[in-house]
């Protein structure tokens, strides 16, 4: 593969940065390791600086997947945001505006993942490419995981080709390569092979949920949502290559409690270390008497434990279901990692559901008990689903009031 020069690439971002410099402009790509989330489209919208930003998601990558439009129409939908896409796999007839005409009047582009060889091919062949370099230079940001991260960059780690990863050259906007999916032991042994051998320039590597901010081509911050994945800068130092981790910072929404606002207590138990009881006096107490209800198979005996909130939806249950003794286990190994408790009045408990992930369950108090208030996603990390119970419990106290 012929590498491109970094002379050369310098020289393509500083016209596109003149460019948009010449229109007051500076130009803005958010690049991250795996698939579109709600957490980064939020981070987009806030770098519009505009309170109903116009934001564009492009599939191209994944051949229009209508599942994938649907998730996207779902985020928007969480975010009040009107939900624009541009869809390559469309005849004339079907289609009310050009692709330019889309493109250019965006706040935002969102590229989504899939397969970025095919994506390139498509957005020469249209002309979407040289769209996209002109929606740059107007000051609409570029943002994208994936494929949608390998575009922004001179090239990336991809499976976009049979049998094997390979490199896939992007469109050049950062004279960086790029690895997204940076936890994958395969993609950072080829991009680390590829680096050492000078066939790729250093560049930014990525974990699925972690991402880089570039202003005018120069690295601004790296972004995550939990403290696991994180963001790299990978260069090559006296023939070694260095993989330097970039200090992230964690996304939270803007009207989540403060750590200061509740009280945090760590338990590091299994149920099983717990005696049976049933008691709902503390949150605590009251998932332990939970767990053993759903460990002994008494499946009649949880509606008397739930919250008005949920109680109302909870079929009644005739008869107790029978558990073996495998998932009687599942239920006693329950890890109890931490407890959080806002007001008095709202509880979540967080406790490990699965090898790679964390649940969390919360709890309303109604006249000094505890009742169960069904669970919510947590996330891969005690840490990530503390933020969930952040994020959510000010909305749930006034949901349990209400």
């Amino acid at each position: 593969m012929k590498k491109i020069s970094i002379a050369l690439l310098a020289l393509c971002i500083f016209c596109i940065n003149a460019l948009a410099e010449k229109n007051g402009v500076e130009q803005t790509i958010f690049a991250f390791g795996g698939d579109i989330n709600q957490k980064f489209v939020q981070y987009v919208v806030d770098l519009t600086g505009k309170q109903n930003p116009r934001i564009c998601y492009v599939p191209t990558a994944s051949a229009d997947n209508e599942d994938n439009i649907k998730y996207w129409s779902f985020i928007c939908k969480k975010l009040s945001l009107e939900s624009f896409v541009l869809k390559v796999w469309v005849s004339s007839n079907k289609s009310n505006a050009t692709f330019e005409e889309t493109l250019l009047g965006m706040d935002a582009i969102v590229v989504g993942g899939g397969n970025t060889l095919n994506m390139l091919g498509i957005w020469k062949a249209q002309g979407i490419d040289e769209i996209i370099q002109k929606a740059l230079a107007k000051g609409i940001i570029l943002a994208g995981g994936s494929a949608g991260s390998i575009c922004s960059f001179q090239n990336g780690i991809s499976d976009s080709r049979p049998v094997d990863l390979s490199v896939v050259n992007g469109l050049s906007f950062l004279p960086y390569s790029n690895c997204p999916h940076f936890s994958d032991n395969q993609r950072k042994e080829l991009y680390f092979k590829l680096m050492k051998s000078g066939r790729i320039n250093p560049g930014y590597a990525m974990d699925n949920l972690a991402g880089v901010l570039f202003k005018g081509g120069r690295f601004v911050e790296a972004v995550a949502i939990n403290e696991i994945n994180n963001s790299y800068y990978v260069s090559l130092e006296n023939g070694t290559v260095q993989s330097q981790l970039l200090e992230s910072k964690i996304l939270i929404d803007k009207d989540a409690l403060p750590v200061t606002a509740y009280t945090r207590i760590d338990v590091n138990k299994t149920i099983g270390d717990f005696d049976e009881i049933n008691d709902q006096s503390s949150p605590l107490n009251a998932f332990v008497s939970m767990k053993y209800i759903f460990a002994n198979g008494k499946n009649s005996q949880y509606r008397d434990i739930a919250c008005r909130f949920i109680k109302d939806r909870l079929s009644d249950t005739e008869s107790d279901i029978e558990v073996d003794e495998t998932h009687r286990n599942m239920f006693l190994n329950t890890s109890v990692d931490r407890v959080l408790i806002y007001q008095d009045s709202v509880a979540g408990v967080i406790n490990k559901v699965s090898p790679d992930f964390y649940g969390l369950w919360f709890f309303s108090n109604e006249n000094g008990k505890w009742m169960s208030a069904g669970e919510d996603i947590g996330g891969d990390t005690v840490l990530e689903a503390e933020i969930t119970f952040r994020e959510k419990a000010e909305r749930n106290l006034q949901r349990y009031r209400d």
